[in-house]
This record gives structure tokens, C-alpha cells and sequence, in this order.
């Protein structure tokens, strides 16, 4: 976690282009999640586990693909449950921008047109976004 003054601003321009990617793939998150937990059910499903258990060499490797799998979907809703979190503390405004900037990769003068603001009340808007966010992602803006 962050506090606004101990980041220099090469650190902050870092940061926020970590976060705005972890935005800009919020969706795919949760087609991931989706497929993932899919994956490890067909997996589990006693019919299929055999299948797959002939398809390796060994069953130390198909635990560990089926473990790499586990955690991959962890790490996948431990970030986008962060980004739940983070964002439900957002204003309604706030949550526009991030939803039409971010989430539907709109650009700053589409994004100004349909919320009616201008492009330069936006940018305030994505400051003020990203300081909370920086604050309130912490670590989770390094993964």
C-alpha cells in the first residue's frame, strides 16, 4: 500500500500504467475466471480424470498441471476482486470513466462526450481515480 507522498513521479507514471492495465483487462479476467474453473470441473469429473491422467507421463506431472491451473485462477480472482473492491469505493463519476476508459477502451474524448464532460475534466478525473487506486490496489498493481 501507497501513501500519495512517498512516490516519486517516475514511480507514480509506473504504477498508474500498471494499473491501467490491469483495467484495460478487467474483462478478460473474467473470461479467465470462466474458462479456468470450467478446466479444473471437466478436470475433476472421474470420467475425464483418467483421460487426462494417460495424457502425462506421470501423475506427479498432472498434479502439478492441475495445481499450476489452481493457482493461476487464484492469482486471476485475486486481482480482479481487488479491482472490485478498489472500485466500489469510487464515486459514481469515477466509475463512469473507469467503465467507459477502461473497461470499453474508449478514448478521453469519447469517454468526456458521453459522460459531458471535457477532455480536461477528464484528466482530473483519471488523477484523482488513480490516487485512490494506487492507495487501495497496494501490491496488487505489481502482478
Amino acid at each position: 500500500m501507497y501513501t500519495l507522498q512517498e512516490i516519486s513521479k517516475s514511480k507514480r507514471k509506473k504504477l498508474v500504467k500498471n494499473i491501467e492495465k490491469h483495467l484495460k483487462n478487467y474483462n478478460n479476467y473474467k473470461v479467465a475466471i470462466l474458462n479456468l474453473s470450467k478446466q479444473l470441473e471437466f478436470i475433476a469429473t472421474n470420467d475425464n480424470l483418467e483421460i487426462f491422467k494417460e495424457s502425462v507421463d506421470d501423475d506427479c506431472e498432472f498434479q502439478e498441471s492441475v495445481d499450476k491451473l489452481a493457482s493461476e485462477l487464484q492469482h486471476i480472482k485475486l486481482v480482479k476482486d481487488s479491482i472490485d473492491i478498489s472500485l466500489s469505493e469510487l464515486t459514481e463519476l469515477e466509475y463512469k470513466f473507469v467503465q467507459y476508459r477502461y473497461f470499453k477502451n474508449w478514448t478521453i474524448e469519447k469517454s468526456a462526450l458521453e459522460i459531458g464532460y471535457s477532455d480536461k475534466a477528464l484528466f482530473v478525473i483519471r488523477n484523482q481515480v488513480m490516487d485512490k487506486l494506487l492507495i487501495s490496489l497496494g501490491s496488487v498493481v505489481y502482478m
